[in-house]
């Protein structure tokens, strides 16, 4: 490279430049401003508890049906307003005196029983859209109703903890559609991947790639050209944490029982992936992953809702309980916490298509040994509704800043600015941390 190293840099496309960085075949990278020195991805140099702990997000596209999902089997006007949809009751599993799991969830029966599994109800925020798109980008900003916010709740932490740690990458997205708007942000480096094997090939040329020249062009934004050396010692220390995360994946693959090809689920494959990532323990924080696809989703029932969405509550069902067994077997489960969230819920009534149009709270999974279990949260009112949705009561930014400040240690206010959002008592007292200052 040495002296025509700003040759490179300014011929270089930033796209072919992160994908050498992300590890080469297989592996994209979202919409970014990318600075050479934002981070220093050194592998094995975290410490601290929050850093060594990691949340799973799991995204339920097109509007999850939180009330035959957590059925009031008690309650007529359930029964009044559901004449073909209710009918889901006769195989529900009571999980209360008046409450029932949807029977797709047999799987997480055990979950339940030892308390690693919480359901959230009444999960939403003020005036919430019933639009698809804005409501998934409410979110996933964390900024409901402005169309201004370029980044993601998940990506602008993950430009805080690029300036205060070390780490391969902050977060990961695992899947097909296109990057989240979650895990934009301004700094950092978020990639996707599709199977665990992406990982691998690619990054020992990558190394040979930052000592030899290449052509492109360049898009990073930046008026000032970075100095040659820093931009070296850069390149030098990902291709080295690169092949280091690399062969911690390898081994942990060496190691796996069950082949990704023999899960029945594809959000079972996708959480096996991220789990192998996990027990590599290559500093990432932040996974995500999604079931129902691209909006409007698989959950949006408007039509033939019941067999529709007994298949996808099947499926993660499965996900859940297959992938906290695997973090159980490798005693990670007291340091993983898993979150499921929909842009919204369905409708009370059902329609004349027997299926629901688009609601306002909703339920939420959580799943983790740092946990305290249970149901969390009344159950909405079924008479005092929010234009014929359940009406929420419990904002879903208390859960983003439990989960930053809490479960990571990260400041929630050094991230959003946020008002002052109350916290939720969803973690075990050994489980939280005192946020950083």
């Amino acid at each position: 490279m040495g002296t025509n190293i700003n040759q490179w840099l300014t011929n270089c496309t930033r796209r072919r430049f992160l994908g050498i960085v992300a590890g080469g075949t297989g592996v994209t990278v979202g919409p970014m401003v990318l600075s050479p020195f934002a981070w220093s991805p050194l592998v094995g140099t975290r410490s601290s508890r929050g850093e060594e702990r990691a949340v799973v997000i799991i995204q339920l596209t097109g509007g999850n049906d939180a009330l035959n999902t957590v059925i009031p089997f008690e309650d007529p006007a359930y029964h009044r307003a559901r004449p073909t949809l209710r009918s889901v009751t006769d195989k529900a599993k009571p999980v209360s005196d008046s409450l029932a799991l949807h029977s797709a969830f047999a799987p997480c029966e055990e979950l339940l029983k030892d308390k690693v599994l919480t359901i959230l109800q009444g999960v939403g925020y003020p005036n919430s859209s019933r639009d698809h798109g804005q409501a998934l980008r409410d979110w996933q900003t964390a900024v409901p109703g402005d169309p201004m916010e370029r980044a993601g709740w998940v990506g602008r932490a993950c430009d805080h903890l690029a300036f205060e740690t070390f780490a391969l990458a902050p977060a990961v997205f695992v899947g097909t559609m296109q990057l989240p708007l979650t895990l934009v942000g301004t700094r950092s480096i978020v990639p996707t991947i599709r199977r665990v094997e992406d990982l691998i090939p690619g990054i020992s040329a990558f190394s040979s790639a930052s000592t030899t020249e290449r052509t492109g062009s360049s898009s990073s934004g930046r008026k000032n050209t970075p100095n040659p050396r820093g931009l070296r010692e850069f390149l030098q220390r990902t291709a080295a944490a690169a092949d280091q995360a690399a062969n911690r994946v390898a081994k942990v693959l060496e190691k796996r029982a069950i082949p990704p090809v023999a899960l029945r689920y594809e959000l079972q494959r996708r959480l096996e992936v991220i789990a192998t990532i996990i027990e590599a323990r290559v500093g990432i924080q932040f996974f995500y992953t999604d079931l129902g696809g691209p909006e409007p989703g698989g959950f949006d029932t408007h039509a033939n809702q019941a067999d529709n969405h007994a298949a996808l509550l099947t499926e993660l069902a499965w996900g859940l309980a297959h992938f906290h067994r695997r973090m159980e077997a490798s005693g990670l489960s007291q340091a993983v916490l898993v979150m499921t969230f929909s842009e919204f819920g369905r409708t009370l009534h059902e329609n004349g298509r027997r299926g629901t149009d688009h609601g306002a709270a909703t339920c939420l999974f959580l799943l983790g040994g740092g946990l305290k279990g249970g149901i969390i949260g009344a159950h909405p009112s079924l008479t005092n509704l929010d234009q014929g949705g359940l009406r929420y009561h419990t904002d879903f930014r208390s859960l983003y800043r439990t989960m930053l400040e809490d479960w990571l240690g990260i400041p929630a206010a050094a991230i959003f600015g946020w008002e002052n959002f109350a916290k939720l008592p969803i973690l075990k007292p050994e489980a939280a941390l005192i946020p950083s200052a």
